[in-house]
């Protein structure tokens, strides 16, 4: 898979043509996709994102810093924010296939060019003296502190930047009814953390103030934990909370570890994505400022982010042709996984059309547990589909390595031995998740609605046959196995499996004929 940064611009000026030419210049870089642009007139900023490779999203931050340099002097700059620069910051994120390493590199190098092509000094974001003294004290701040790349000189109308790396970075806007010193007292509750930074970032002319946060990673620091401290300590001024706003663009599981936190803390039933967003801008007022738009919003709407494999992703016509096709994959193995996972979609059917009626209302409690540990499995079952012929072709690409000497012929032994087990672990998978609804695939056989009584026969035929045909798939490659004890162990794994959904199989049709 390709290897993809995430990177954020924040700029001093928010001038339409300046907009324009910022856009232009990061979508006209060679393999850089532009997630959202922002331009926040109140505050005199722009937020620009975008995504690429760990080249090309160094080549389209520096384009954009260019096309700053030219176009904005902070000696005419008038907003409240305080930046310490017409590019105030820039921070890179892993995306896809990068990790905190690769990103500190990323902005290594950005840092390194940027410093070179302008001539400006360069500090680290998010630890640097120079980010709070306010742009009148900058010049002492720059003479007292060294930059990490840069010459040690203050440019009036360039001033610095501020270039570093987050986990997953995230501008975050939350409006209250209250003044300066109120908000700047829940800021100061807020800045506790490590993993966060807040102040009141503008006062509006109907007397809002407005907390800016910086999430510095959002897989620590969640959206509701921002909300509910900011509620909190509003609650104890007396002063209301008035909705957020997401600066730029926000990462989907974001959205998703915020929405399953308040569905928990509320008890409400939501188990699908489009629930979930739905629930999240409401509880967090995401629409208070401008509307919410996840398609425009959420990165991975935006990019167009495929996150299921190509089998996953084909028609049902395009799979059954490829697995009729005079091909070794798909076969077997990726047949058993979408057999099985079809046969918790129809538990998950019944599951639904037996929930919300006044007719099954006793069942209300049985159908509200089962539903989402369903939801979960088929999730999880569905990218074995592809899984499955991946780790075949993989064992293919082993079986073609060179044997000319010795050495050779053991790494393409020890090579073939990895791709077999990971041929067997697929199968596995499938066997061990299907066995998992069984319990509450039977919970709902108790208490469902009748007139879908076919429906849930089939299902569980269906989830028994895909068991079995993982269950064949694993015992075919266990024979090229060389290791005893690991061949003995799955073996044992794989029957008990087996005798458990046979048995678990047989006795619910039974109980379903009565």
């Amino acid at each position: 898979m390709e290897r993809l940064a995430y990177c954020v611009v924040i700029i001093s000026d928010t001038r339409q043509e300046l907009v324009e030419t910022v856009t232009e210049a990061i979508c006209h870089t060679e393999s850089c996709i532009l997630v959202h642009v922002h331009a926040d007139k109140g505050a005199e900023r722009m937020v620009a994102s975008f995504v690429g490779s760990p080249e090309t999203v160094v080549e389209g931050a520096l384009n954009a810093a260019v096309i700053v340099q030219r176009s904005v002097d902070m000696r005419f700059h008038k907003g409240p924010l305080n930046p310490v620069g017409a590019l105030h910051a820039v921070v890179f994120t892993p995306f896809s296939n990068i990790g905190p390493q690769q990103c500190e590199d990323i902005a290594n190098t950005f840092s390194h060019n940027l410093a070179d092509l302008l001539e400006v000094p360069v500090y680290q974001f998010n630890c640097s003296p120079i980010e709070d003294v306010g742009y009148d004290d900058l010049p002492a701040a720059i003479e007292a502190n060294e930059p990490i790349f840069g010459p040690k000189d203050f440019s009036p109308s360039w001033g610095t930047t501020l270039v570093g790396t987050s986990r997953s970075y995230l501008m975050f806007n939350v409006n209250v009814m209250g003044t300066r010193d109120q908000a700047n007292k829940i800021c100061k509750h807020l800045n506790n953390r490590t993993d966060l930074r807040a102040r009141t970032v503008l006062l509006e002319d109907s007397g809002n103030a407005v907390i800016g946060c910086e999430i510095l990673d959002c897989n620590t620091c969640g959206l509701n934990e921002v909300m509910d401290t900011i509620k909190e300590h509003a609650s104890e001024q007396n002063i209301a909370v008035v909705g957020s706003h997401v600066v730029g663009s926000i990462p989907l599981q974001a959205l998703i570890k915020a929405a399953d936190y308040y569905i928990e803390k509320e008890k409400v039933f939501l188990i699908k994505e489009k629930q979930k967003i739905r629930f999240i801008i409401d509880r967090l007022g995401l629409n208070s400022v401008s509307e919410f738009k996840p398609e425009s919003k959420v990165i991975e709407y935006v990019l167009g982010v495929n996150r299921h494999g190509p089998l996953q992703s084909s028609t049902v016509q395009q799979f059954v042709e490829s697995v009729g096709s005079r091909t070794s994959t798909p076969g077997g193995g990726s047949v058993s996984a979408l057999v099985t996972a079809l046969g918790l979609a129809l538990g998950q059917m019944t599951g639904w059309m037996t929930y919300g009626s006044k007719k099954h209302d006793t069942a209300e409690k049985t159908v509200t547990s089962i539903l989402p540990i369903i939801h979960k499995t088929i999730d999880q079952i569905t990218p074995l589909i592809d899984a499955d012929a991946m780790a075949f072709s993989n064992y293919l690409v082993a079986q073609k390595m060179p044997t000319t000497n010795e050495e050779e012929t053991a790494r393409k032994q020890e090579a073939l031995e990895e791709a077999l087990l990971t041929i067997i672990h697929v199968p596995m998978k499938i066997m061990e998740l299907g066995c998992s609804c069984w319990a509450p695939i039977e919970d709902l056989s108790t208490n469902y609605n009748t007139s879908l009584k076919s429906d849930l026969q089939v299902a569980i035929k269906c989830v028994e046959s895909g068991i079995w045909g993982a269950y064949k798939n694993v015992m075919i490659n266990l024979d090229d196995v060389t290791n005893d004890k690991t061949k003995q162990e799955i073996a044992a794994k794989a029957r008990k499996l087996l005798e458990t959904s046979e048995t678990m199989s047989s006795r619910l049709l039974a109980s379903l004929e009565k």
